[in-house]
This record gives C-alpha cells, sequence and structure tokens, in this order.
C-alpha cells in the first residue's frame, strides 16, 4: 500500500465533527507508542515489547497523522518526500546531527 492509498481510506474512517480531535489523538497515541518503551526502560527490565502492541500503536500515530494531513489538504507523500530531501541535505552539509530546525 502507498501512503497516498492510506491517507485516502484512513480518512474515509473519519468521523470526528472538530479537526482539532486528530491533532488531540495524535498527542495521546504518540505517548502511547513512545510507553510501550520508555516504562521498561525505566523500570530497568527487559521485558518484550510486543510486535504487534507496536504495530497496533504505530498505525493509531499514522491514522492520527494522516487525518491532520487530510484536513491540511497536504498528502503523506508529500511530507515523506519533503523529509527525506531535508535530511540529505543536511547529511551533504554535515550538520545531521546539529540542533535546530533551520540547520
Amino acid at each position: 500500500m502507498y501512503f497516498n492509498e492510506y491517507q485516502l481510506a484512513a480518512h474515509e474512517t473519519a468521523i470526528y465533527q472538530d479537526k482539532m480531535y486528530p491533532i488531540a489523538s495524535l498527542i495521546v497515541e504518540s505517548a502511547e507508542l513512545a510507553d510501550l518503551f520508555i516504562k521498561p526502560y525505566l523500570r530497568g527490565d527487559d521485558k518484550k515489547i510486543e510486535r504487534e502492541e507496536i504495530i497496533s500503536e504505530a498505525g493509531d500515530v499514522l491514522w492520527n497523522l494522516a487525518c491532520v494531513l487530510k484536513d491540511h489538504d497536504i498528502t503523506l507523500d508529500e511530507v515523506a518526500q519533503f523529509n527525506l530531501t531535508k535530511l540529505k541535505s543536511r547529511q551533504a552539509r554535515g550538520v545531521i546531527q546539529g540542533n535546530g530546525g533551520k540547520r
């Protein structure tokens, strides 16, 4: 499946009225994804994180991101291409590990 196909299909399942819904939900779902890794790290245990849990939470993040972007007429393909171009430019200029967004 391609990014834009996913985005259109995902948005067909969107039933929210307020465009803030996927923005707020993106924060929550991102935290839930991070939490899978952070809690075991902070506890110092070696709890195995199930692949299915990661995929499920990452999918929730992806759905919300797809909807936020669609609501603003931006495609996932656009974001992916822009991001790769930006990272390759930073790498070529030797600033990929620098600080700040405008390096």
